[in-house]
């Protein structure tokens, strides 16, 4: 814990090299811990999918009440295990454990914060997408510590977004390489997850694929596999954060 203490307070400039190298000991620090919360909310977030698929109900937005209601809940479980996560490893930053429960109970009485940031947030994307591609993109940037400010410094959604455009300001093209190099390092993890997995199941053979026990065992672990982005990202966003609070930080000390 103190070599990841260490690594953030050491890596100072904002880049996409030195946040990615910062991240990776909070990463494998927090993995025992985010792991479990991860996988919730990854099986939580595909239910809706599933019963609409084991169903025949696929009708874009025709869906019946019951699932809505079902896509709300899933919704929301998701929200409260993400920011789970995201609060375990603020904590393990900090040199703190929270535990899972903890993180969970925190995650379900900050949902109304949360939702209202991410509302906030999709609105300012939607609209800049809606004029053109690139102010999308910029408004992505500028509110990417929204959730996390929300969370650590226990904001409103107003006051998240704020805090979230003073930080990028000035650092634009250095928060957006660093989710550039970020969802790039997604995606081919996705990608390698899929040629795995296909390995897997060819490996089990085709009974194994039909077989109720092959299908519960690869779901979960495709599950658990595409848990560890989710755990990545928070990794990343954690360390980028902190670097970006420092680094204001020290600009304002600076200044006459």
């Amino acid at each position: 814990m103190e070599s990841t203490l260490k690594s953030l307070s050491e890596a100072k400039p904002l880049t996409a090299r030195e946040v990615l190298r910062a991240a990776w000991p909070l990463f494998k620090l927090s993995l025992p811990w985010c792991l479990p919360l991860a996988v919730l909310g990854v099986a939580a977030s595909g239910v809706p999918g599933a019963e609409a698929a084991a169903s025949g109900d696929v009708h874009g937005l025709r869906h019946s009440p019951d699932w809505w209601g079902l896509y709300a809940a899933s919704t929301v479980l998701t929200l409260i295990c993400y920011s789970g996560v995201l609060r375990e490893q603020l904590a393990l930053a900090r040199g703190e454990r929270m535990g899972a429960l903890e993180a969970l109970r925190q995650g379900a009485i900050g949902l109304p914060q949360t939702l209202g940031v991410l509302i906030l947030t999709m609105v300012a994307i939607l609209a800049g997408f809606c004029l053109l591609i690139i102010p999308g993109l910029v408004a992505l940037v500028f509110t990417n510590f929204a959730w996390i400010a929300q969370i650590d410094e226990r904001l409103g959604p107003m006051a998240a977004i704020r805090r979230s455009v003073d930080l990028v300001r000035g650092r634009v093209l250095a928060v957006a390489a660093i989710l550039g190099a970020l969802a790039a390092a997604v995606v081919v993890f996705v990608l390698l997850t899929g040629i795995l997995m296909a390995i897997v199941m060819n490996l089990a053979g085709q009974g194994a694929q039909t077989s109720h026990a092959g299908l519960s065992f690869s779901r979960w672990l495709m599950g658990a596999l595409l848990s560890l982005p989710v755990v990545y990202i928070g990794a990343v966003t954690v360390t980028a954060w902190h670097m970006a609070v420092a680094s204001r930080a020290t600009a304002a000390s600076t200044q006459p």
